[in-house]
């Protein structure tokens, strides 16, 4: 995702809301518990609930033992058994979101570790095609979720339909997330994350026939500069059509109005290649210190000037309520490749789900996995990726 989702969740402190929560329920403190709820939670779970929910779940499962981060949540090991952990905060820091589900090992078998980097391959018998999804910006892990409250499995979605169209696809975690090696942050860079799908396209290129790269958000950018590796399609999923600095701008201006002057000062000497003071308050969500050499090689790359570059076929997909890349950007992008295929799809917004234009009906989605893809993209994924040669 880009950076107005990162805005969305940023102040969300999620490590010390779960360490707060293992200390309330194990010392059986639900008034503390009900304190952190957020007015939503409070409603559907009021201080009598909350304290029948702590002891029926003491005495089924017993002492939480210990809480550890998983790609799209945490895994909750308690005396008698282990289960997963998914929590919903809101700007606030405010419990929104709390419940637990049957726990699951990843299978070996589905997993591919490249270069210290790790994915899910989905196979089906017999299949000679295959496509890379590349994951937006942010802790987005494999499956469009990430530990700062998104929940939206819209890559594994994706993947699914693609199995049961008999084409096999990787996703995989970007440098840093979920199960993925870490880079430091100050030394992580744009072209790292190319590296990265290059890499994977020639792993894929040794046992398919045909690979495709589909990039979805700021992985959009990545895999037009990926798909130069002799690929045999190209699909750009709510892919920008200005360079970082210019849509950061426009998302700024909506998500942080009374910051966004000051933000666009501060770009303009990055975009430069010059490092600047580290700003204070909400902007040094996406401007600290340490972020800004990422953030100077991101500027750099014009999506209309890389799409040009490409002579495969090139499906270009965009949702109508997409608060966070327009239409306009689509269409900038087709503009620059006019044989590329334009889908515009009403009513979808950045997670390829059914949502309004209004803002937060709109972002209660972002935490509703089991929401359906809009059926207009698998439609228009699957024949693009069947019809090639």
């Amino acid at each position: 995702m880009l950076f107005n989702t990162v805005c969305v969740f940023a102040q969300a402190d999620y490590p010390a809301a779960v360490a707060k929560f293992q200390r309330y329920y194990n010392q059986k403190q639900a008034d503390s518990l009900f304190n952190m709820y957020g007015p939503n939670m409070k409603a559907a779970l009021p201080l009598d609930k909350t304290t029948a929910m702590i002891n029926q779940l003491n005495s089924q499962a017993g002492e939480l033992k210990s809480v550890t981060p998983l790609r799209n949540g945490y895994k909750a090991v308690f005396d008698k058994v282990t289960l997963k952990l998914s929590m919903h905060l809101n700007n606030d820091n405010q419990l929104e979101g709390l419940h637990f589900t049957g726990y699951e090992e990843m299978k070996d078998s589905d997993n591919v570790v490249l270069n210290g980097i790790h994915g899910t391959l989905i196979a089906p018998p017999g299949s000679k095609k295959v496509v890379l999804f590349i994951a937006g910006s942010g802790p987005t892990d494999r499956n469009g979720n990430s530990s700062m409250g998104l929940r939206t499995n819209c890559t594994k979605m994706m993947a699914e339909a693609l199995e049961k169209a008999g084409i096999a696809s990787l996703r995989y975690d970007k440098r840093s997330i979920g199960a993925s090696d870490a880079t430091p942050e100050k030394d992580l860079r744009f072209e790292n994350m190319v590296d990265d799908a290059v890499a994977l396209i020639k792993m894929l290129k040794e046992r398919y026939a045909e690979v495709y790269v589909a990039g979805h958000s700021e992985g959009s950018l990545v895999g037009m500069l990926a798909s130069k590796t002799n690929v045999a399609g190209y699909i750009s999923i709510a892919g920008a059509g200005e360079s970082a600095d210019i849509l950061l701008r426009k998302q700024l201006d909506l998500s942080m109005p009374n910051s966004a002057a000051k933000a666009s000062l501060l770009m303009d000497s990055l975009k430069k290649g010059y490092s600047i003071q580290e700003p204070s308050g909400e902007l040094s969500v996406i401007l600290h210190r340490s972020i800004q050499p990422y953030m100077v090689s991101w500027m750099k790359y014009d999506p209309q000037q890389e799409i040009k570059k490409l002579k495969i076929p090139v499906l270009i997909i965009q949702g109508t309520t997409d608060l966070q890349v327009s239409t306009h950007d689509a269409e900038l992008l087709k503009k620059a490749k006019p044989d590329a295929t334009l889908l515009e799809i009403e009513g979808m917004n950045h997670i390829l789900k059914e949502a309004p234009a209004e803002k937060n009906e709109n972002f209660i989605t972002y935490t509703k996995p089991d929401l359906p893809l809009k059926e207009e993209v698998m439609k228009a994924i699957i024949p693009f990726v069947l019809a090639q040669k």
